[in-house]
């Protein structure tokens, strides 16, 4: 039974650990801490903090307490299938004869430091053993279960140091993968704006060239060609128009503004293709929807946009659902564009508002990115539900501003 002498050693040491766990100190440091308070807490004669290295399957020393540095370096420590761990439960290994325990890659060696018997301490993570903590004993103590809960509490608070800087550096890694992506799109954006304006100039001379050539020439074969170079030179001009739309990321113009009849402007410039391709739209509107501040041509182009995904996914004979609802408590309006069409794959969904990803052969794969900026400079979100054969559910929210704050 552990006096209460002890309980107090285990609870000053653990609040001890505790502390520096939770504090911002070098992972190395605190490591170093956590070890030395163990083999002090469960008076072993020394003790090893192990992780599985990144680049092979080996358990590498992280930190160490009184182990003679000739032990460490015979690396590794671990035996055979270490990182299978036996017990099902994660539990503690208790190693009484180091010379028998396939765990035990060097028994001698630790014999001839003075070891006698070995615990082995799991270092978990959302159920994955990722290291272990061993400690050494010069005599087999007496384990009681006060000792065994210490040792497992130490173990927990050192997965938790290890977690929490694997968590930081991996935020970090996406912060600066997001930085280099941004940075990237800026320099895309100004080299397209540029490009943009050298080829525009050029296209408009070919355009009013071919377009005079055309007038003057008889019906045949060198008209068709005249008037194949027309429209491929106007399909050119509307990818170089996206492009600057793209790279310019106009501000909104804001005015009191009904989303419901900004909706039924864009269902009327729709009104002819969804007819010829016997589509169904179902509307669904909030009539009680307030007004609010926004830009009703960008609007307008960003449902024209993704209406005419719609119909694209759908091809003949479908059903698009458009719903407007009001969120009082959260001052927001939300519009959803629901079509039963060919669905989009899981993987492809966070590429839709990439530019230039597009699935049909005519796109210019700009017209979803273009859209996702308005909404962005709107102060609003794009959330995208689909599933392959069934159908793509779009779903726009957007703030009610009460008066133009467009952010600088």
């Amino acid at each position: 039974m552990t006096d209460l002498k002890q309980y107090k050693r285990f609870y000053r040491l653990f609040r001890e650990v505790s502390q520096v766990v939770h504090s911002k100190g070098d992972l190395d440091d605190v490591l170093d801490l956590v070890i030395s308070r163990l083999v002090q807490g469960v008076d072993a004669m020394g003790g090893v903090l192990c992780v599985m290295g990144t680049d092979s399957k080996q358990f590498i020393p992280r930190a160490s307490y009184k182990v003679p540095e000739s032990y460490l370096s015979l690396k590794p420590l671990a035996g055979e299938k270490l990182s299978n761990w036996p017990e099902a439960d994660n539990s503690i290994h208790i190693i009484n004869d180091i010379f028998k325990s396939p765990r035990v890659k060097y028994p001698q060696k630790a014999w001839d430091a003075g070891a006698r018997m070995m615990l082995d301490i799991p270092l978990v993570i959302q159920g994955q053993i990722f290291g272990f903590i061993r400690l050494y004993f010069s005599r087999k103590p007496v384990l009681s279960d006060e000792v065994l809960d210490f040792i497992q509490a130490i173990s927990e608070q050192s997965s938790c140091a290890i977690n929490h800087v694997t968590e930081i550096k991996s935020h970090i890694l996406q912060y600066n993968q997001l930085a280099t992506k941004v940075d990237r799109m800026s320099s895309l954006g100004r080299m397209a704006a540029g490009i943009a304006h050298e080829i525009n100039n050029p296209l408009t001379g070919i355009l009013l060239y071919s377009s005079n050539l055309s007038k003057k020439a008889d019906p045949g074969p060198c008209k068709e060609g005249l008037e194949i170079i027309m429209q491929e030179t106007q399909r050119c001009k509307k990818i170089i128009q996206g492009l600057l739309d793209f790279s310019r990321e106009k501000k909104p113009q804001k005015i009191m503004a009904n989303i419901n009849k900004v909706i039924e402007k864009a269902l009327a410039l729709m009104d002819n293709e969804l007819f010829i391709r016997r589509i169904k739209v179902v509307r669904d509107f909030d009539y009680d929807a307030r007004s609010f501040f926004l830009d009703d041509d960008q609007m307008e182009q960003v449902l024209i946009n993704l209406l005419f995904n719609a119909v694209h996914a759908i091809g003949e004979k479908g059903v698009i659902n458009i719903r407007t609802m009001s969120n009082e408590e959260d001052q927001t309006v939300s519009v959803e564009i629901e079509d039963n069409g060919c669905g989009i794959h899981k993987d492809n969904q966070k590429k839709i508002f990439e530019p230039f990803y597009t699935t049909r052969a005519e796109g210019t794969g700009l017209g979803l990115a273009v859209s996702y900026g308005i909404i962005r400079n709107h102060q609003g979100r794009i959330k995208v539900s689909s599933e392959p054969g069934i159908g793509t559910l779009i779903r726009l929210t957007l703030p009610v501003l009460k008066e133009n704050n467009d952010l600088e």
